[in-house]
């Protein structure tokens, strides 16, 4: 695994990220919420949630899905809920913009749903929920996808694979954190696999004609010229559950259908169409998001809540490990990662120069120039 990756200062990941996305013509603000997401990735270990998945708004800005000029919105409000519309900006700025407003209203009501909508890709979603434990409250939160996996038993993708992240309060252990992709694989999976010549870890290709499952990429995998991590598959993707089904299918009607500008996943462009299609493509990459915010501390004392967290997660890390096997608690190890503010994060190697190269170098940038200014600041 070491051949695939590169150890490099996250600072100056963050520094280079804000510094493209600025030449492409983003704000600054903008440029801070793109570069703050993806070192977050880095740094919690989530290595596909972070250069790579850059080059999804780059992509969606170069077809004219994304504009970056634009800023978004609230378009209506109450006491406990807003609507945001990304105005074709990336998810990035949008979700930031529906955490604050959700943090701040159930800073006094308990509990606030933002809605979000006509926005590009956020990346990692672990970023915005972790705004809502710095500050003692507990969020989930998701958006939902270009189609990627089939119905269960279906043979063509008409499903998202949506991010969904939510964690809650903690005293001294770690907090109650899940982060996961409610769908098999996603397009990383695929380039992941394709690259270093691999296996899915189960059989979640469906082949388009034959409906037989295979876990060998080779076939299906279509990569895209100047991307290292963002590729087209053309087998649709098994949901191996019907509990994984049956929650994607719930998210999606958190993030598209009770959503009052929401579109549902099958509403949504594919992959090839977004990269064929461009300016004909009538939506962004994403059909919506949410982000529900719960502030405990209006219920009753959230001392009590940390206390027990902690009692929890230390019975649970506790707990007598089967034979050969060891008990882990989800994101621990990210958390960990989070709290021991070390400055230097893995990158993967095939991610880097898509975007030093690829796409900085589109602006007249290269990581020669970008190390050099970074350091005379």
């Amino acid at each position: 695994m070491s051949e695939q990756l590169r150890s490099e200062n996250v600072y100056f990941l963050e520094y280079a990220i804000k510094r493209v996305w600025m030449a492409a013509g983003a704000s600054e603000l903008h440029a801070d919420y793109v570069a703050d997401a993806i070192t977050f990735a880095h740094i919690q270990g989530k290595l596909n949630q972070g250069l790579g998945v850059y080059e999804a708004i780059h992509i969606a800005l170069e077809m004219g899905l994304l504009d970056i000029l634009a800023t978004p919105e609230v378009i209506s409000e109450g006491p406990t809920w807003a609507t945001v519309d990304g105005n074709r900006s990336s998810g990035y700025w949008t979700l930031n913009m529906m955490a604050d407003l959700a943090i701040e209203k159930a800073r006094s009501q308990g509990i606030a749903i933002v809605f979000g909508g006509n926005h590009n890709d956020a990346g990692s979603f672990a970023r915005y929920v972790y705004k809502a434990f710095e500050q003692d409250m507990m969020a989930f939160s998701s958006n939902n996808t270009v189609p990627l996996a089939a119905p269960f038993g279906g043979l063509h993708n008409k499903l998202s694979c949506p991010p969904f992240d939510a964690i809650s309060p903690a005293g001294s252990k770690n907090p109650i954190w899940t982060s996961v992709a409610l769908a098999e694989f996603y397009d990383a999976d695929i380039s992941e696999a394709a690259i270093h010549e691999k296996r899915l870890k189960g059989k979640w290709l469906i082949d388009p004609v034959t409906g037989a499952l295979s876990d060998d990429v080779r076939p299906y995998a279509q990569p895209i010229e100047g991307m290292g991590r963002v590729w087209d598959c053309s087998a649709a993707g098994q949901i191996e559950t019907p509990r994984t089904y049956a929650l994607n299918m719930w998210n999606e009607a958190m993030t598209a259908i009770i959503n009052p500008i929401g579109i549902p996943s099958i509403g949504l462009p594919t992959i090839e169409e977004i990269v064929s299609g461009g300016n004909d493509v009538p939506s962004p990459s994403v059909g919506g998001s949410y982000y529900l915010c719960i502030n405990p501390a209006v219920f009753g004392s959230i001392d009590n809540v940390k206390a027990k967290s902690d009692d929890y997660v230390a019975a649970i890390e506790n707990c007598q490990p089967r034979p050969g096997h060891s008990v882990r608690v989800p994101g621990a190890q990210g958390y960990q990662f989070i709290n021991s503010d070390a400055h230097m994060v893995d990158v993967f190697t095939h991610h880097w120069d898509p975007f030093f190269v690829n796409i900085a170098g589109q602006y007249g940038l290269s990581e020669q120039q970008l190390r050099e200014d970074f350091s005379h600041q």
